[in-house]
Order: C-alpha cells, then sequence, then structure tokens
C-alpha cells in the first residue's frame, strides 16, 4: 500500500494544480498576441528562346543567344500584377558612348543608363527601392569576372514597363515575349522587378540571383561585303593576264 501524502506533499500537489490554469491563460495570450508573419512572394526567374538558353543552373540562367530574344520572367505563384521594372546590368568597362537599349515585343520602351555604377552593396539598393530576395554585387560579379576580368560592377540601364502581368513558373516562355533591338556585351545580365503594392506602399519581388538571364556570348560580329577593285586594280590585272598570255603563246611556238 502507498503511504498517505505528507500535509507538505499536499500543500505542493495543490499549489501545482492551481497554478496550471494561469500557465494555460499565459500560453493562450502569448497565442493570441504574437505577430503573424506573411509568407514571402518567390521571386522572379528569367526565360529566352532557343533549346537550352536562359536555364537556372544555381548561379545564374545563362544564354548565348545575342542579344537575347523571346525573353521573360515568371513569378510564384503566378499571375501576378504590377509595375514592372526592366533591368540591363553592363560591366562598367564596356558602357562606351552606350545610353540606352531599346526594347520591342510584348510591350516597348527605351532602357536608360542610370546614373553612377552599380560597384558595392545590393541592386535594390542602388536603384533607391527595397526587394525581396536581395541582389548582393557578390552573386553576379564573380561570372562576369571570368569573361571580362576588367569589369568592378556594372552600369545599369532600366525600363519603368508599367503595369504588366507576369505568369507563373509553369508557364514560362509564354508572356512576356521581349527582344533587345541591339546586342550586349558578355557578361551581361538581364534582371526584373515587379512592384504588386502601390507607389505609397510598394512591395517588390525581385529576380532569384540564379534566375538572373546572364549574357555568356560576345557580340555577334558581321563580316563586311567584299569591296569593288578599283579601277587602277582592274588595270594590273588586265596587264599582268596580257603578259601571262604573251609568254604562253611564246613558249608554244618553241
Amino acid at each position: 500500500m502507498s503511504k498517505p501524502l505528507s500535509a507538505r506533499a499536499k500543500k505542493l500537489v495543490g499549489a501545482s494544480v492551481a497554478s496550471i490554469p494561469l500557465v494555460m491563460a499565459v500560453a493562450s495570450a502569448s497565442a493570441q498576441t504574437a505577430p503573424t508573419t506573411t509568407p514571402l512572394m518567390d521571386p522572379l526567374h528569367g526565360y529566352c528562346a532557343g533549346a537550352g538558353q536562359c536555364i537556372d543552373n544555381g548561379t545564374n540562367s545563362p544564354t548565348t543567344s545575342n542579344p537575347p530574344t523571346n525573353f521573360g520572367f515568371t513569378i510564384s505563384p503566378g499571375p501576378a500584377t504590377g509595375d514592372l521594372l526592366l533591368d540591363i546590368l553592363v560591366p562598367n568597362n564596356q558602357q562606351g558612348s552606350t545610353t540606352t537599349y531599346g526594347v520591342t515585343g510584348t510591350f516597348s520602351g527605351t532602357a536608360a543608363l542610370l546614373s553612377g555604377d552599380w560597384t558595392s552593396g545590393n541592386l535594390d539598393t542602388f536603384l533607391g527601392i527595397s526587394a525581396s530576395p536581395t541582389n548582393p554585387l557578390g552573386a553576379f560579379l564573380p561570372s562576369t569576372q571570368a569573361v571580362d576580368p576588367g569589369a568592378i560592377g556594372f552600369s545599369v540601364y532600366q525600363l519603368d514597363a508599367g503595369q504588366r502581368t507576369l505568369l507563373d513558373a509553369s508557364n514560362p516562355n509564354v508572356s512576356p515575349l521581349l527582344n533587345l533591338s541591339s546586342t550586349i556585351p558578355r557578361g551581361s545580365y538581364i534582371v526584373a522587378f515587379l512592384n504588386e503594392g502601390t507607389a505609397a506602399a510598394p512591395s517588390w519581388v525581385a529576380t532569384a540571383n540564379s534566375g538572373a538571364i546572364f549574357e555568356d556570348s560576345p557580340p555577334t560580329s558581321t563580316t563586311a561585303p567584299p569591296s569593288a577593285p578599283e579601277p587602277s586594280a582592274l588595270a594590273l590585272l588586265g596587264t599582268a593576264l596580257a603578259k601571262l598570255g604573251f609568254v604562253w603563246r611564246r613558249r608554244r611556238s618553241v
């Protein structure tokens, strides 16, 4: 038989039982007052035309088409509509005299050169917005320096495309389908941002670092057509042929 509880033990048990409702009340209050978090929107991912083009390799989405054609971005979950920014990142030692890039396709416009170069920190900070996920320079520059060691950052060209709809990740290569009107230097990127909020209360969704379109081919070179021979060159050629004919006839008569 179990021994009866002592008076001290009875007091301890009673105190423990009495404290249970208090603990439950505190836990309930904590659950009610705990802040709720809104799930983050999945980032944007680039796509472009051509077999094996713009496939996410875990670092970026490279293409050997220059300029990229029928490219665009998806978002998950989608579709989603908002203000769309298109940004072309050109190695800052390759900018030259280019101040704009034309965009055609589903919509058209001009990506204009922004002031200064992006050489440190996150891209959204450089653009003056706050976006998720973050795009640090270190996620982009190493791939560029592998093909262009002289680059230390990027010249940024931006097109504000206004209110646009992006499809979900299961529907790439559908819309938008965009083209650049001119080639871009090897080591350049194309990224996008979508604002699902308002101008007063923005909610920017950025492109995943590995979803950024990376240009891995130099601009296509064109071969100039052969020029017509100068009149003086034709005269010299005629004289040479005449001399060869004279020598040939003389040898036959010997």
